[in-house]
């Protein structure tokens, strides 16, 4: 079972064109790219939560849910950097530009996807030119997300049931460990994407050419006022970093 990252409300961000929506979220990942000073990144991650409460009607607990498997990745991102960059307090400061910056793409990953139905996500990626089976490809890439991780989190209480510590032991007893956990996650994923390609050869994916559409879409007004709007928040960051100077620390002095 593929659990999807969609939710189901009545908002401006459901209603836009998915085209604009895919746009956004490119727009939006080069544009926190441009930056890596916390001062600027940690407003920027805020802003990022509070529009998606409002423009997509999607709870700040539930798109903090979804960041909750990045924790991990967090913290060893805040360890290291201490340790491989001198002064320590710059080096911790660059751990928090690149944890903040890591979850800001996560969090405008999750708003396409957690406004955009995959059927209009695919169609979105087919009229940017992408042939469909790329566009089907990423979406069920993207899609699949959220079931490893939800395979992940049986098999380790599974194992726990069992027994099994990973909490104990150095570095190295941890890695082995996790074997108990990564075997059974590779079959699964195996056993998943074998059921996924007999549905969609069940489907006669691939059997012409040319795929017709049953449901299509269409630009708007709205979609192309958002996409100005979109194009000069962007024009803005371009300024900000470039033309004001700001944003940016060198981490090679």
């Amino acid at each position: 079972m593929i659990y999807p990252f969609y939710f189901e409300r009545d908002s401006l961000l459901h209603g836009l064109d998915p085209r604009v929506k895919i746009l956004g979220t490119v727009a939006g990942i080069a544009a926190i790219m441009l930056y890596n000073d916390p001062v600027f990144l940690i407003p920027l991650f805020f802003m990022t939560l509070i529009a998606v409460r409002v423009l997509g009607k999607i709870e700040i607990r539930e798109q903090l849910r979804l960041l909750k498997p990045l924790i991990p990745i967090v913290i060893i991102t805040l360890i290291i950097w201490p340790l491989i960059y001198k002064p320590r307090l710059q080096g911790l400061l660059f751990g928090v530009s690149f944890s903040i910056r890591l979850l800001t793409f996560a969090l405008l990953t999750f708003m396409l996807l957690m406004t955009t139905t995959q059927r209009d996500l695919i169609l979105g990626f087919v009229r940017l030119g992408m042939p469909y089976e790329f566009g089907l490809t990423i979406s069920i890439a993207l899609r699949y997300i959220p079931t490893l991780y939800m395979l992940t989190g049986n098999i380790m209480d599974a194992q726990k049931s069992r027994g099994w510590e990973v909490e104990k032991g150095n570095f190295l007893v941890r890695m082995k460990r996790m074997s108990a956990v990564l075997i059974p996650l590779l079959v699964a994923s195996l056993k998943t994407a074998h059921e996924l390609s007999i549905a969609l050869e069940s489907r006669a994916l691939g059997a012409t050419k040319k795929r017709t559409f049953l449901y299509d879409i269409e630009m708007t007004g709205r979609d192309y006022a958002a996409t100005a709007v979109i194009l000069i928040l962007f024009g803005l960051a371009l300024y900000v970093r470039y033309g004001l100077g700001l944003g940016h620390v060198s981490i090679y002095g």
